[in-house]
C-alpha cells in the first residue's frame, strides 16, 4: 500500500487508464466508484472496485463509507472526475507538494484549454502553486484529517454543490491551494449527467448550494474566490499583504497569467474585484480581522517548510493606483 489514493468515481468513457499508466512508478493507488454496466478497465490494478449506480457524490459517500477501513489508511485521497485527462507523473508530483507543504485541501490546475467554470481554478503560469480560499470539487485531494472532517458533509448530496464553499472553511488558511506546476485537463463541458439525478430529485444545485450555505452559517458565496499568496515560479513567496504595492504585484501576476486564456473582461473584471473588495475589506467577505494578519496566519500554516513571505516593501504606503486604501481601515 502507498502513501497516496486516487479514487475516481467512474463509468464509461472514463479516462481514469491514463493515470494508471506506470502505476507501479507512481507514488499512490487508484480505487474505483464505477457506475458502468461492464466491469471497468484497469479494475484489475485497484485496490478496490466498488459497484454503485446513481450520482457522483452519493456514490462516492456510500463508497468511503464501505471501504472507510482501506480508505483511512491513506495519508492523501483525491476525487478526480472521470473526464480529466491525467498525467501520472505530475499527479505523483502533486501528492508529493501536499506532503511537503502540509497541504489539507487541494487540487491540481486545469489546463488553458480546459473546460471550466471559475477562473481561479485555471493553471496561472506565473505561479507554482497558490494558497486560496477555494478549491473546486472536480478534482479535491484531502488529508486524511481533513477527509475526516468533510466526510459528514455528504450526506444529502447529489450535485455537490455548495461543498466548494463549505470545505476550505473546515480547513486551516495556508492549508488550502491550487497547484499550477500539476495541472490536468478538463476535456469535457461542465454540466454532465449528474443534473439529471438533481431534476429526479426535484432539487436544482442551486438549492443545494443554498441549502449547505444556510446549514453551516454561510454567507459569502463560493465565487468570491480569492489567491491569497502563492509560489512564484522562480520560488519567491507572495501574498496580498498589506500595502498597495503588494495587491497590485499580487493582481499582476494573476492578470499576466491569465492573458493567453480565453475570457471576457467581465468575468476578469469580477475576479480581479474579489482580490481588492477582500483586501480592502469592503463587500462580501468583509474580513473579522486586520488584512495584516493574513501574512501572520500564512506563515504560521506554512511554518517549517522553508517558505518565508517578505515583509511589505519599505516606502509602500503612499504609492500606486491604489494608495488612498493604505490607510487603516480597522
Amino acid at each position: 500500500m502507498k502513501s497516496n489514493l486516487a479514487l475516481f468515481r467512474a463509468g464509461r468513457g472514463s479516462l481514469h487508464p491514463h493515470a494508471m499508466e506506470g502505476l507501479a512508478q507512481q507514488n499512490y493507488d487508484v480505487a474505483l466508484s464505477w457506475y458502468g454496466d461492464q466491469p471497468p478497465p484497469g479494475g484489475e490494478q485497484a485496490v478496490f472496485v466498488h459497484y454503485q449506480k446513481g450520482a457522483k457524490w452519493p456514490g462516492l459517500e456510500q463508497t468511503l463509507l464501505q471501504h472507510w477501513d482501506t480508505i483511512r489508511q491513506y495519508r492523501y485521497v483525491w476525487f478526480p472526475d472521470d473526464d480529466l485527462l491525467i498525467q501520472p507523473e505530475l499527479a505523483s508530483r502533486m501528492f508529493a507538494i501536499c506532503e511537503d507543504l502540509g497541504l489539507e485541501l487541494a487540487q491540481p490546475a486545469l489546463t488553458p484549454d480546459s473546460y471550466y467554470t471559475h477562473l481561479i481554478t485555471l493553471q496561472h503560469e506565473r505561479f507554482q502553486l497558490r494558497f486560496t480560499n477555494f478549491v473546486e470539487i472536480m478534482a479535491p485531494i484531502l488529508s486524511q484529517a481533513a477527509l475526516e472532517r468533510v466526510l459528514p458533509t455528504l450526506a444529502g448530496q447529489i450535485s455537490g454543490f455548495g461543498l466548494d464553499a463549505l470545505w476550505p472553511r473546515l480547513c486551516h488558511m495556508g492549508k488550502v491551494a491550487i497547484i499550477d506546476d500539476t495541472p490536468v485537463k478538463h476535456t469535457r463541458p461542465v454540466g454532465g449527467p449528474n443534473y439529471r439525478f438533481n431534476k429526479d430529485a426535484g432539487i436544482a444545485p442551486s438549492h443545494e448550494d443554498w441549502l449547505v450555505s444556510a446549514n453551516h452559517f454561510i454567507e459569502t458565496a463560493a465565487d468570491d474566490q480569492v489567491n491569497l499568496g502563492g509560489l512564484l515560479q522562480n520560488g519567491d513567496p507572495i501574498c496580498i499583504g498589506t500595502a498597495a504595492a503588494e495587491i497590485e504585484r499580487m493582481l499582476g501576476h494573476v492578470m499576466e497569467s491569465l492573458r493567453p486564456i480565453d475570457t471576457n473582461a467581465l468575468y476578469l473584471t469580477r475576479y480581479l474585484a474579489n482580490h481588492l473588495n477582500y483586501w480592502a475589506g469592503s463587500g462580501l467577505g468583509t474580513p473579522r480581522y486586520p488584512r495584516a494578519l493574513l501574512r501572520v496566519v500564512l506563515k504560521r500554516a506554512l511554518a517549517g517548510t522553508g517558505i518565508e513571505f517578505p515583509p511589505p516593501p519599505e516606502g509602500a504606503t503612499g504609492r500606486g493606483p491604489m494608495a488612498h486604501l493604505d490607510a487603516p481601515l480597522y
